[in-house]
């Protein structure tokens, strides 16, 4: 059926309203998103830039159903949630290339990613040594496409 409503919606140009508490099927059929608290609309727009960086509570219990990764203090570390904002990172994986092309070795504290219509929507909590190469990464993750980052504090 989800097939079968893509092709009209492509083909024939008609938009197709969905209502559903399946995230699976945002991410499989929908272009926008809309998420609704008691009766309020919370949250719209693209389902990539929603399921990218949900801002209000509503979408993060629909978006991270298992919550999303929490911020533990790890001496040492300074602690960065990064976005993924649809960007294809399998030609140039992150962390990979933190450690290699920055020399930080990153350890990765809690991620929830999914691939919806071919991009990497989701977040990861990342710990990055609190050393010199610490700034070097974060300048690195803040010219990478499609990514945005924030620092957290505990």
């Amino acid at each position: 059926i989800l097939e079968l409503i893509r092709k009209i919606n492509k083909e024939l140009g008609i938009t197709v309203v969905i209502i559903t508490h399946q995230m699976s099927v945002v991410e499989e059929v929908c272009n926008r998103v809309a998420i609704l608290d008691n009766g309020t609309v919370v949250e719209e727009g693209e389902v990539q830039a929603i399921f990218s960086h949900p801002t209000s509570a509503a979408a993060k219990r629909l978006v991270y159903p298992a919550g999303a990764p929490k911020a533990e203090a790890l001496p040492g570390h300074k602690l960065v949630r990064v976005a993924f904002g649809g960007t294809q990172t399998t030609d140039k994986p992150l962390v990979a290339s933190l450690a290699i092309e920055c020399g930080a070795l990153v350890s990765i504290m809690g991620a929830d990613t999914r691939i919806v219509n071919g991009q990497t929507l989701g977040s990861m909590l990342l710990a990055l040594p609190d050393d010199d190469h610490a700034e070097a990464a974060l300048e690195y993750i803040k010219n990478y496409p499609g990514i945005t980052y924030e620092e957290v504090n505990n």
